[in-house]
């Protein structure tokens, strides 16, 4: 009988939430990725768990990934659960911003609670190490002579980000966009496959997707859509220096729920702030080529309403929506 008993409370002891002295229970924290593994938002959502795990303010933290939709699907089911989500929080991007201005879902920033931009990231053009493209001045030559010569990729649809920053980049050098031919893929990972397996000839990525493969030897990036030269990539020139005066970051950062509270809200924002300041993430900013956003809360929300006017000015101008 005693021996029942002593089995029946180590059960119960087994069952019950575990509180040590002088400390609370830590929820897991969820991180929703409207993007297929391996591309930029995948790399930064998982960077900046490893930094918040890190930081001592969240273990675990747990990942999902939701495609479809170019992100409509994950936004629109955040949005529509939003009372199941108090824990989780979703990363995005500026496709965000540029598939609501052309209405490709109902949803934009500003039905989602804006807590933290963490990373801008420039445009690399990239190909691979054997190609006798040697330089971006090679490549405009190549598309004077035959504009739809080449196969020209990124990873997401027509009239998103590597699309949109692909004809910025053609504009600025003189060609007409809409006359280059650019094959989607679901997310940088498979479009830098199409790239290393031949598929395309060029590759319209971030920076933080082309640089592992750089420095390994894979590829070769011909120019950024940085202001100034990389400190992690100094030998690429910039397109502005090439004559082609292009500056265009893609950001990334992390939103809350609908109906999160200011207080859940300042709760976030306190342990991405700690997150950001820890070795692990200066390593994985070194590590992809990011530039630094922080941003937090009210300030990230306004520039995001500052960029939704700039590209709304762009699409028109490039013809992507009226």
């Amino acid at each position: 009988m005693k021996l029942r008993r002593i089995a029946s409370l180590a059960l119960i002891l087994a069952l019950a939430p575990f509180h040590a002295a002088g400390t609370e229970t830590v929820e897991r924290l969820h991180l929703l990725i409207p993007a297929g593994p391996g591309g930029g938002l995948d790399t930064t959502a998982r960077a900046i768990g490893e930094a918040l795990r890190a930081a001592g303010v969240r273990s675990p933290v747990s990942y999902e990934n939701m495609t479809g939709g170019g992100g409509g699907r994950a936004m629109a089911h955040f949005i529509e659960t939003a009372d199941r989500q108090t824990n989780t929080l979703l990363i995005n991007s500026t496709p965000l911003i540029i598939r609501s201005l052309q209405g490709l879902f109902p949803h934009d920033h500003r039905d989602v609670v804006p807590i933290a931009g963490l990373v801008g990231e420039y445009g690399a053009f990239v190909v691979r190490n054997d190609s006798p493209l040697e330089s971006w001045p090679s490549l405009i030559t190549a598309l004077e002579a035959n504009t739809g010569a080449l196969n020209i990729g990124g990873g997401s649809v027509r009239g998103s980000l590597d699309h949109i920053v692909l004809a910025l980049a053609m504009e600025a050098s003189g060609l007409d966009p809409r006359r280059v031919r650019y094959l989607p893929y679901d997310a940088g990972g498979k479009a830098m496959l199409a790239l290393l397996g031949g598929e395309i000839e060029v590759l319209s990525t971030g920076i933080g997707e082309a640089v592992g493969y750089a420095r390994s030897g894979d590829v070769r990036i011909l120019a950024v859509t940085a202001p100034d030269r990389l400190a992690q990539l100094p030998e690429v020139p910039t397109l502005t220096e090439l004559g082609a005066p292009l500056v265009f970051a893609n950001w990334r950062g992390l939103f809350a729920a609908p109906g999160t509270s200011a207080a859940a809200a300042a709760d976030f924002q306190s342990e991405v702030a700690a997150a950001l300041a820890t070795e692990a993430w200066r390593t994985a900013v070194d590590r992809f080529g990011w530039t630094p956003l922080a941003l937090e809360g009210a300030a990230f929300g306004d520039y995001l309403d500052k960029q939704a006017d700039v590209l709304e000015s762009t699409l028109k101008a490039l013809g992507f929506i009226r």
